[in-house]
C-alpha cells in the first residue's frame, strides 16, 4: 500500500510497504545540500521507519531528471547528520547522503 508522508504540514514523499521503498522528489537547486553534495531525509522517519526495515530510497531530481537510490543500509553507514535551525525555521534532524554513494 502506498501512503503519502507529511511531516510538518509538507507532504515529503511516498512510501510503499509493499515494494519496500520511499520515493521523494526533490530540487536539486533548491534540496541538494551543496557542502557535501548530498540529498536529506527526515531523520526522525528515517530511523523509525525506514532504517528497521533497510527500505530503499528513490530520489528524483526534478531539476536534471535524474533518478537516485539507495538502500537505508547504505545511508545510516555513509550518511551525515544535520539539524538545521533559524529564528524563522526549525528543519529538524536530517540525516544526508553523498550522491557519491547513491545509484543513479
Amino acid at each position: 500500500m502506498k501512503q503519502k508522508i507529511v511531516i510538518k504540514n509538507k507532504m515529503i514523499g511516498i512510501l510503499d510497504d509493499v515494494e519496500k521503498t520511499f520515493t521523494k522528489s526533490v530540487r536539486e537547486s533548491k534540496h541538494l545540500f551543496k557542502k557535501f553534495d548530498a540529498w536529506g531525509i527526515d531523520g526522525e522517519f528515517f530511523r523509525k521507519v525506514l532504517l528497521p526495515q533497510n527500505y530503499r530510497v528513490v530520489v528524483h531530481d526534478t531539476d536534471n531528471d535524474k533518478t537516485y537510490s539507495a538502500v537505508s543500509e547504505t545511508i545510516d553507514k555513509k550518511g551525515n547528520w544535520f539539524h538545521f535551525k533559524s529564528d524563522e525555521a526549525d528543519h529538524l534532524a536530517q540525516i544526508f547522503l553523498s550522491r557519491t554513494y547513491w545509484n543513479q
